[in-house]
């Protein structure tokens, strides 16, 4: 292969050798032509550059001839780069005041919005009734003190003090002297918001009388208030019983008033069971 006369070896300090012509030397880097193209060299690894022919192109040295190096053959020492103008020019540092910089609003996050917690469901309550119970008969009205009501009480009834508490929370049980017709009041007390139509009093029933069948659910009015009336029929010893059931809140406390009556005395008794039913109203000062 044939190299320009003017070529160069360029020794690196990890021992690699690199072959061409020295073009330029810019920003502290060698530009050498090599036979594979140009090839930049950073000074920093260049441990020394041979000019003239590569060693290994030389004429080998004849018998007892004792070989003396030339000139050509002596590291050359590292060019000096070139200062530009700017470079001659004599440093001088100049302290450049920068603008105070304006500081910056924090951006105000909102808080986020903190989740309510779900009301505590409402339930009924196993409160016991007080005693003694406050009540009184005044002409044809009936009137509870202790829990603040009154209802129409036809006469010839009378209050039954030993009457059987079918529903377990009766506040007072009356009816006529033949035991064929009764009517209940009791009361369900709940931990928040009462249900009108979750009526643990039909329960009751059921395990009551025999064959319980709930005829009717509607919608209804009580001394102003919304209420729910039901209608059912059932069996008791042996005997067919009509009734009717409609409960009312006051607060947390659902009062039901319970007409029952036998299938022989129905007709006429359903439209007492009702006026008494619709006479019942909450007393001022009720809690």
């Amino acid at each position: 292969m044939v190299f320009p006369a003017t070529a160069e070896e360029i020794t690196l300090h990890d021992g690699q050798k690199i072959v061409g012509t020295i073009v330029g030397f810019e920003n502290d880097m060698f530009r050498v032509e090599t036979e594979f193209g140009f090839a930049l060299i950073r000074k920093e690894r260049v441990r020394a550059i041979n000019f003239g022919p590569p060693a290994s192109r030389e004429s080998a040295p004849k018998p007892g001839e004792r070989k003396t190096p030339s000139s050509a053959s002596k590291p050359a020492a590292l060019p000096e780069p070139v200062k530009t103008a700017s470079e001659n020019a004599p440093q001088t540092t100049a302290a450049v005041a920068l603008p105070a910089a304006s500081p910056v609003p924090a951006k105000v996050l909102p808080e986020p919005l903190k989740a309510s917690p779900p009301p505590p469901v409402s339930r009924p309550l196993d409160q016991p009734l007080p005693a003694p119970i406050q009540e009184r008969l005044e002409g044809n009205s009936y009137i509870n003190d202790t829990f603040h009501f009154a209802l129409y009480k036809p006469p010839g009834w009378k209050i039954h003090e030993e009457a059987p508490r079918e529903t377990g929370r009766a506040i007072v049980a009356m009816g006529p002297e033949d035991e064929q017709t009764l009517l209940i009041v009791d009361r369900q007390v709940w931990s928040g918001p009462p249900d009108l139509k979750n009526d643990t009093t039909e329960t009751n029933l059921r395990q009551t009388y025999q064959d319980y069948q709930a005829l009717s659910e509607s919608p209804a009015k009580l001394d102003g208030r919304p209420a729910v009336r039901r209608d059912f029929t059932g069996l008791m010893d042996g005997v067919e019983w009509h009734g009717v059931s409609v409960r009312v809140a006051e607060g947390n406390t659902v009062f039901g008033i319970i007409g029952l009556t036998s299938a022989e005395t129905y007709q006429f008794q359903q439209a007492l069971l009702n006026k008494i039913i619709n006479s019942f109203r909450f007393l001022s000062g009720s809690p």
